[in-house]
């Protein structure tokens, strides 16, 4: 599909990262763009930019995705503006840090709300147009936590893992519709989401995980894989506009990533003995950081 000036596009969590960097990126190509995200001030300034930067025009429609009336309607509306639709981009998601039995019910709730029962929620609406059009893609961003684990994580990556299952299984029913269902698989992705998960901000985590898991590895000896490292949003929106352009089913954004979902998936107990020393350090520093938690909860 080659992005133009008539390319209707529906990005969800559009607001920041991912989803904000996308809709400017496209915007520079001229594109119509339905723009959904909860935080209204934060959309708004994106259509605002999106429109200097040269977009043909923009629906901005502040829903929460997970009411799924309001999020149908949000879309209806958009597409009935614009006439038809192109492209709907699942970018909308929420982190987690918990291990399994530190994990409430809500929070279960809410990740699967966001990252799993949504993406139904979407599709549902912009197939029936898409059908008749004979044409369109339908992309979900994923993530590597998708085809492999990673603890203190585990609803969002149950979560990610079903929006792959989502995906594969869209794709089966689309066979012979002209319609493209995708799915991106990032890893590490310098955006707002590091501080907005459920159970509190996951970067310290991640950050004491890296630096004490090298130190046990060395301890133990064992050599470790090489990890993918951050990428800034805008780099993953470029390549989502490729993608776009050049539609694949599964697509890595960071270099390293496939491989390492590869390697995963042919011989994961080999390369689970080889993340040992960081899924330790993960699990010393998740129980430093419960213990910093505790001693605040007491002392207020």
């Amino acid at each position: 599909m080659k992005i133009s000036n008539q390319t209707v596009v529906i990005i969800t969590g559009a607001s920041s990262g991912i989803g904000k960097e996308l809709a400017l990126a496209l915007s520079r190509k001229g594109a119509r763009l339905g723009l959904i995200a909860r935080r209204a001030d934060k959309l708004n300034d994106v259509a605002w930019e999106g429109m200097k930067k040269g977009a043909t025009d923009v629906w901005a429609m502040a829903c929460d995705i997970t009411d799924r009336t309001a999020y149908s309607e949000a879309i209806e509306e958009i597409i009935t503006g614009f006439g038809r639709v192109d492209v709907l981009v699942n970018n909308a998601g929420v982190g987690h840090v918990g291990y399994v039995e530190d994990t409430p019910d809500e929070h279960i709730e809410s990740v699967f709300a966001v990252n799993a029962f949504a993406l139904w929620y979407g599709a549902s609406v912009v197939l029936p147009h898409m059908k008749r059009q004979k044409n369109g893609q339908i992309i979900t961003i994923s993530s590597l936590a998708g085809v492999m684990p990673f603890p203190a994580n585990a609803a969002y990556v149950a979560a990610k893992h079903a929006a792959v299952g989502f995906t594969r299984a869209l794709r089966s029913e689309l066979a012979g519709t002209g319609i493209d269902a995708m799915v991106v698989l990032p890893a590490g992705t310098t955006t707002d989401w590091s501080t907005l998960t459920e159970g509190g901000p996951i970067l310290p985590l991640f950050e004491y995980e890296g630096k004490r898991g090298a130190e046990i590895a060395a301890e133990l000896e064992i050599e470790t894989p090489d990890m993918p490292s951050l990428l800034p949003p805008e780099e993953i929106a470029r390549q989502i506009m490729e993608l776009i352009e050049h539609p694949v089913p599964e697509y890595h954004t960071h270099p390293g990533s496939r491989e390492l979902a590869e390697e995963y998936r042919v011989n994961q107990l080999e390369l689970e003995n080889r993340l040992h020393p960081f899924w330790l350090a993960n699990r010393e520093g998740y129980l430093r950081l419960q213990d910093k938690r505790r001693e605040k909860a007491g002392s207020t």
